[in-house]
């Protein structure tokens, strides 16, 4: 499969009416060619080839401001782990409810994450799940909002099931399997997953086929399973993060290594394998470790050539649809009629596509989500716009002018919502 050149950036913040913005300076990288998986270094479709040792370094040393604390009982702490270790730092707020530039600013200091694409999520989930008037989400539960809510109590990406967070995740079950617990840990799946690392190291492509053994899981025992457009995507883009920005990175191997010691520490993981112990809420950056470079960042243009190429390994796992009510059932969307024939099966699977879709549909569909007037909405949509477009205009995303949500009403798990 040959891939087009991606357009790669350099990210200056600036502040718009109290809200941060990044504008985008674009230089063009040419990646033809693309390896598949078990070719590919743990920074994902770019080589990192340079190594600083002051650049990269995370302190987390006593007195460095970025020390672990065990989170407080009120603080927030969800189902993703580089959000919690993050915040156990005191990279995000420790109470677990960052900004969009906080958010942008946590993970560019802790992960070397791209702020266009940190800004991009941290604002859907602030639509999808946080409060738009205070302009902060929540990397757990619920949380009181400024002004009482603009719609609704927020309710965190803990309770965001096929809106901002979805099932076949990495070692955690599906809501719909575990009486809506979609956030505690599942040890059986820790083991498979440690099960799988050669040398107590882990890929990229060790991930990729963890991704497909989940998917699969779920098509075949979750008779809910649904993959959105959005949180469908959210699953397998996870399985990337893990290797891209939980690995360590040294002058001898400045790609990065991720040594299952180093995943169970930011997993909140400890015990030998046969005893092992989850410990919630206490992710943590392990001592001694460098991120990746910021020349490097993982971005949106990385995330997606990441996803073209697992869905050249493993197609199915990048379809949109789901069961229709029973294990085995999956059928996927007729996409021509969600989008107005912009995407079909077929085109999702190239290029930058399927990220595309993900965040155009997640803009498109806030009025559903969230049950409002479209005129009651405009605030939110235009904040989205704001932190979305830019990220989807550098991906030369297809105009997408039409979403049929009601493509979706065939699945029973489309409207399946855990409360807390």
């Amino acid at each position: 499969m040959r891939f087009p050149s991606i357009i790669l950036f350099v990210a200056a913040k600036d502040v718009l009416a109290g809200c941060p913005m990044a504008y985008l300076h674009r230089r063009q990288v040419s990646i033809p060619n693309l390896p598949l998986s078990q070719n590919e270094g743990n920074s994902g479709p770019i080589d990192s080839t340079t190594f600083s040792a002051s650049e990269q370094y995370v302190n987390v040393q006593p007195g460095s401001g970025h020390q672990y604390q065990d989170p407080g009982s009120n603080d927030k702490r969800g189902p993703c782990p580089g959000l919690n270790a993050a915040a156990n730092h005191g990279f995000l707020p420790r109470n677990g409810l960052p900004t969009i530039q906080q958010t942008v600013n946590g993970l560019a200091d802790a992960y070397g994450f791209g702020p266009e694409f940190a800004a991009a999520l941290a604002v859907i989930a602030i639509a999808l799940t946080g409060d738009p008037v205070g302009q902060k989400w929540s990397i757990g539960g619920p949380f009181s909002p400024v002004l009482g809510g603009l719609l609704s109590t927020p309710s965190g990406i803990s309770f965001s099931h096929n809106t901002y967070e979805s099932d076949a995740s990495i070692v955690r079950s599906d809501a719909y399997l575990n009486n809506g617990d979609a956030v505690s840990v599942q040890l059986p799946l820790v083991e498979s997953l440690l099960a799988k690392a050669v040398n107590n190291e882990f890929t990229l492509d060790i991930l990729r086929t963890h991704n497909k053994e989940r998917h699969d899981f779920s098509v075949q025992n979750n008779p809910y399973f649904f993959q959105a457009p959005f949180a469908g995507l959210v699953p397998p883009i996870a399985h990337h993060f893990v290797v891209n920005l939980m690995s360590n990175h040294s002058a001898e191997r400045p790609n990065g290594f991720l040594t299952t010691e180093v995943f169970k520490s930011f997993f909140a993981i400890s015990g030998p394998p046969g005893n092992l112990v989850w410990n919630p809420g206490k992710e943590r950056i392990p001592d001694n470790w460098y991120r990746r470079p910021s020349s490097n960042p993982y971005d949106a243009a990385r995330a997606g050539v990441d996803v073209a190429i697992l869905a050249t390994r493993y197609p199915s796992v990048v379809r949109v649809g789901g069961n229709t009510g029973t294990v085995n059932s999956f059928t996927g969307v007729n996409l021509g009629d969600v989008t107005g024939g912009v995407y079909n099966a077929q085109t999702l699977l190239k290029g930058n596509n399927a990220l595309c879709f993900a965040f155009q549909a997640a803009q498109q569909g806030i009025p559903s989500v969230l049950g409002g007037l479209l005129s009651n909405l405009g605030p939110i949509i235009s904040l989205v716009a704001q932190f979305v477009n830019p990220v989807t205009s550098s991906l030369n995303c297809p105009a997408l002018n039409t979403f049929n949500q009601s493509a979706f009403n065939q699945y029973p798990g489309a409207g399946y919502r855990p409360r807390p």
